[in-house]
């Protein structure tokens, strides 16, 4: 079979290239740049290492400006407004699953196969997202936006595997960088740069610092509703004698409200809005997944239209964060997902 390979000149994608190539398959190596021609050197040398182990030819495809126009200036949107967005979570369906389909159908090849943690299966002969058998690794939040039809054309080699595992792999195939330290960071972002700052200079938006209320009074100054999140604590640069949080960002007004009540970030109901290329789940009884490390509590959806459901938890949650991404599983199954609404007005 002929596979297309997402690259980033990491240990993940490298592995994933060797698990392809010991099966037997026709590998074709692709990386994006989202900011133009040159690639860093850093992952230029990685690339070209995993190709030349591999054996396998490489393109770099420059899709910087549908990068901006789908990620970039959505996100920084989002985070002038007061929300906070799941940057990764946005490129996945628009970018990574998107204009890679594009190369791998024009390059006459069968699947499309990235270094996700994640599995697929067959249910009532369709082709489902399965959490990656490593729990610790499980990336399948990430693709919660995902169009269901576009996944019978993916793999994921690395699914059944733990980290320490595609290590030895990579290290089998004599790749230097199979010891590298995994990356929590954004790929966009700089080291020690705060994501939101970045997001609003890339999109040209100019940062508003405004004001910090603790029940109705003036106690501090921020530096623009972009640098906060609901539940924060630190660094708001407020002394108030107690722990304080973020209960409450007004991106209109341009105002913070903090509280010191715990009981003010507890939520039990909230809206899950469709993105334009994924599907709300049918009705019924789920788990939902709220942050990346997050544990999944069940809860029932209930439509309120095609572009809307509302979510009924059965414990209540903290810090229900509007803009991040809802996942929805039954067992080890995605079932679907959404962006995080408060109230049911739609974006």
């Amino acid at each position: 079979m002929k596979v297309v390979l997402a690259m980033s000149g990491g240990v993940d994608s490298g592995c994933a290239g060797a698990i392809l190539r010991r099966s037997g398959h026709e590998v074709i190596g692709v990386t994006m740049l989202i900011d133009g021609f040159p690639p860093s050197p850093a992952m230029d040398a990685g690339v070209k290492e995993c190709c030349s182990r591999l054996g396998i030819e490489h393109h770099y495809i420059d899709v910087s400006q549908q990068f901006k126009e789908k990620v970039i200036i959505p996100a920084a949107e989002e985070y002038a407004s007061g929300r906070t967005p799941n940057p990764c979570s946005l490129c996945n369906p628009a970018i990574k699953f998107g204009e890679l389909l594009k190369f791998t159908e024009a390059a006459g090849a069968d699947r499309l196969a990235t270094g996700h943690y994640v599995r697929t299966g067959c249910c009532s002969g369709m082709t489902s997202l399965l959490r990656g058998r490593d729990r610790s690794k499980d990336q399948s939040y990430f693709l919660a936006l995902l169009d269901q039809k576009i996944l019978e054309k993916l793999i994921f080699p690395l699914g059944e595997l733990s980290k320490p595992v595609v290590r030895a792999v990579a290290a089998d195939f004599g790749f230097a960088f199979h010891k590298a330290e995994d990356s929590e960071e954004l790929c966009f972002v700089p080291p020690g740069v705060n994501s939101g700052d970045e997001l609003l200079r890339r999109a040209g938006i100019p940062p508003r610092p405004g004001k910090i209320y603790f029940r109705g009074k003036v106690v501090g100054k921020h530096g623009g509703v972009h640098r906060v999140t609901l539940g924060q604590r630190q660094g708001l640069g407020v002394a108030l004698g107690v722990p304080a949080f973020v209960c409450r960002i007004d991106g209109q007004r341009n105002r913070v409200e903090l509280e010191t009540d715990p009981n003010t970030l507890m939520s039990r109901e909230f809206y899950l809005v469709r993105h334009y290329s994924g599907n709300l789940p049918e009705p019924g009884e789920y788990e939902i997944q709220i942050r990346y490390r997050s544990r999944p509590v069940p809860c029932a959806v209930s439509s309120c239209g095609p572009d809307l459901c509302k979510v009924e938890t059965s414990v209540p949650l903290r810090a229900v964060t509007p803009g991040q991404i809802g996942a929805l599983y039954r067992g080890e199954k995605l079932c679907g997902g959404g962006i995080i609404n408060l109230t049911e007005e739609l974006l």
